[in-house]
């Protein structure tokens, strides 16, 4: 039986198609070994769908093969010329331009039936997808502006079509977690990018969302490790759909990289932490100060002076500190300045202590040393007559320390005693809890002290 008589004995697919004709045009397009091909049937809807009647399309082979535009000819002779040689079906959509001049998109489905004289029949529907695609074209640029929008913001786009098992990324959100361009996506690689320890943390958040009646929003904060293996944090908004039977749908949402943002969140948390403790650190010297100044003074004019100059010594110093941002600070200007007041031309100050960094806070406490020492110097010591002098030498400890000895000389003969003055009592507060440490003794021919720090490289 030819394909003629196909046709006429009413061919069952050729009957459904034409059923199913308010879809699109069902044909039977007779391909012969030779190359020649022709619609041996064209169903009712072909004017509607080509402006040409079946008849005249079942009449002239190429009619409908001419309303194709060229490029697009070619695509279909390629995929029919596939499908014939694998026996299988072929699904193509072409622009074809109307008798009336208008140029419309057209999907063809067709399914192979192999002939035994070597004719191959293509049973199929073609179908007008013009309107269906200008509507994916406006949603896709619609789409297209809301990524735009989105990423003018900084912002990520994302959204996760659960029904099709699809994940789309706008090329912000790759960049964000450190993916190229064209990487794809799916949920599993997404949870792999998420730190281990927030991975369930991300998936109760987005459980807790798609459990409620209607779907719902969730945001949260998590880390991701980048391909590269950089820690980031992310800020994630996301919004759950669902269908009429309350089964997620669809999530879209946005990621922004919030990593700087928490960077300096613990910054400031540090310089918090480091404010409290020096703080505490600070009170805890003024009441050693207090409470030392107090011991032998039998009067309040020489508590108040003494206690003034020990506090204007500590704040000196701070000052030091502060100019350098709390940073590092050189030994030989805590030195200049905290016996400024007694007269440099009698301190000879080795030149190496220049060379000598200390950190803030060792800077501030041993500024009140140094202020103390020479306190002494003028009451007891080498200052207190004309001839005495003081010299600052440094010493290498090694290690990452270095020390200096304080030496009195030309002053009163000194008397051996057991009573630590206030310098070294308050150095257990304020340099010990630094690392300093602190080793003096009352010579007869003047106080000595040597002083061992860490120091800044």
């Amino acid at each position: 039986m030819d394909a003629e008589e196909n046709l006429r004995a009413g061919d069952p697919i050729v009957r459904s198609q034409s059923d199913a004709s308010s879809l699109g045009m069902a044909f039977v397009l007779e391909s012969r070994p030779d190359g020649h091909r022709r619609f041996a049937f064209a169903g009712p809807r072909c004017l509607g769908v080509n402006g040409v009647t079946g008849q005249a399309a079942m009449a002239d082979p190429a009619l409908l093969f001419k309303m194709m535009l060229p490029e697009h000819r070619k695509v279909f002779d390629a995929t029919e010329a596939q499908a014939r040689l694998a026996e299988q079906s072929f699904d193509v959509e072409v622009a074809m331009r109307r008798a009336d001049g208008e140029v419309r998109w057209h999907r063809f489905v067709a399914l192979p039936r192999p002939q035994p004289d070597g004719v191959m029949l293509w049973d199929g529907l073609q179908i007008d997808v013009t309107d269906r695609r200008e509507m994916a074209a406006t949603l896709q640029e619609q789409r297209r502006r809301l990524e735009v929008a989105v990423e003018a913001t900084s912002l990520g786009f994302w959204e996760w079509d659960i029904e099709a098992g699809r994940v789309n990324w706008s090329e912000r959100n790759k960049e964000i977690y450190g993916l190229a361009p064209d990487a794809e996506l799916t949920i599993p690689r997404y949870l792999e990018l998420v730190h281990p320890d927030d991975v369930e943390k991300v998936l109760a958040a987005f459980r807790s969302a798609r459990d409620k009646p209607a779907g719902g929003d969730y945001s949260l904060e998590h880390r991701i490790v980048t391909p590269s293996g950089e820690l980031r944090w992310i800020l994630a908004h996301a919004r759950v759909a669902t269908t009429e039977a309350g089964a997620a749908r669809l999530v879209v949402g946005t990621s922004q990289d919030i990593s700087q943002r928490k960077a300096e969140d613990e910054r400031r948390a540090l310089l918090m932490g480091e404010l409290a403790h020096r703080a505490k650190n600070g009170i805890a010297v003024i009441m050693a100060i207090v409470t030392q100044t107090a011991r032998g003074q039998e009067t309040v004019e020489g508590f108040q002076e003494l206690l003034m100059a020990r506090l204007q010594a500590m704040a000196n110093s701070q000052d030091l500190v502060t100019a350098s941002g709390r940073g590092a600070v050189v030994l030989a200007k805590v030195i200049g300045q905290s016996v400024a007041p007694f007269g440099l031309s009698r301190f000879d100050i080795d030149p190496a202590l220049s060379e000598v960094v200390l950190g803030g806070e060792m800077a501030a406490g041993m500024g009140l040393l140094l202020h103390e020492m020479a306190t002494n110097a003028v009451k007891y010591g080498a200052l207190s007559n004309r001839t005495g002098r003081v010299a600052v030498e440094f010493e290498d400890a090694g290690d990452g320390r270095a020390a200096f000895v304080w030496r009195e000389t030309g002053g009163p003969e000194v008397a051996t005693t057991n009573n630590p003055g206030f310098g070294t009592r308050l150095l257990k507060q304020v340099l010990r809890n630094q690392g300093g440490e602190v080793a003096f003794a009352f010579e007869p021919h003047g106080f000595r002290a040597r002083t061992e720090f860490p120091i800044v490289r």
